[in-house]
């Protein structure tokens, strides 16, 4: 029974990244760049084009579901490289049990308290957002500044949501 608790990490140890967490840093290094991509091709374009006359629709539906897909292969790749460091970790350290979930399935009540904090931050970007999209759309603008504000509002509110729950997830409340 003392082994046991001598295996618990200590409060300078780190503290082992959840499923969870790591799917939200999948995420957003996802949305960083693949909006990262979309935007940049947007200001190219802009620099030569008239905004009427740039393609932005296709473009846009590929960047979307690029961040879906990456958002998928870079949390598989990293619940493959945690679960591989940290049995190298415990090897190395001579212990054969985890001494926390390494890959942890499901939700608890911390993940659900910061999911709501984040989706509250993320709620707030987004109607602010589609009030400049309405405002847009009152003025008869193109649909090329309607599509695109949306799609900058949505990446902001990704941003915001995902800044706010690593935050949570390292710092606490």
């Amino acid at each position: 029974m003392q082994d046991a608790v001598h295996d618990l990490p200590g409060d300078d140890e780190p503290v082992p990244m959840t499923t969870t967490e790591r799917s939200v840093w999948a995420y957003l290094v996802a949305v960083v760049l693949t909006s990262g991509a979309y935007l940049t091709y947007l200001g190219v374009q802009l620099a030569s084009t008239p905004a009427h006359d740039i393609e932005w629709v296709v473009p846009m539906l590929w960047t979307l579901g690029a961040s879906v897909v990456g958002s998928i292969l870079l949390t598989i790749v990293g619940t493959i490289v945690g679960t591989v460091t940290a049995t190298i970790g415990r090897a190395a350290a001579g212990r054969t049990e985890p001494h926390a979930p390494v890959v942890e399935s499901g939700t608890d009540a911390r993940d659900d308290e910061i999911g709501l904090r984040a989706h509250r931050a993320h709620i707030g970007v987004l109607a602010t957002g589609f009030v400049g999209a309405l405002v847009l759309a009152m003025l008869d603008a193109d649909s090329f500044w309607i599509g695109n504000l949306l799609f900058v509002v949505g990446t902001a509110g990704a941003l915001v949501e995902t800044t706010t729950k690593l935050r949570l997830y390292r710092r606490g409340f």
